[in-house]
């Protein structure tokens, strides 16, 4: 018997790959200068954020928008993604 056991996780969105999705968590920063740049993107938590491009910037779709941002920006972005766990189980 196959069991599906779904985890969340909190990662940085500079730690997602091509499209990957999740749900913004969290802004985590004092600065803010970013704060107000991702604020007025879009960027906030509870969005849903999908990874378009990770090289040489972060291009994200939030909504229907597309964000480029440098790797500092992106790092502040934390993202709920659900991560899948299959167990074999056998009786």
């Amino acid at each position: 018997m196959n069991k599906s056991i779904k985890k969340d996780m909190t990662i940085s969105a500079i730690n997602m790959k091509k499209n990957e999705e999740g749900i913004i968590a969290q802004l985590n920063t004092n600065n803010k200068n970013i704060l107000r740049k991702l604020m007025s993107m879009g960027i906030l938590p509870g969005m849903n954020l999908r990874v378009i491009q990770t090289y040489p910037s972060y291009v994200f779709q939030v909504g229907y928008t597309q964000i480029a941002v440098d790797k500092e920006i992106a790092s502040v972005i934390l993202v709920n993604t659900s991560l899948q766990i299959k167990n074999e189980v056998d009786y």
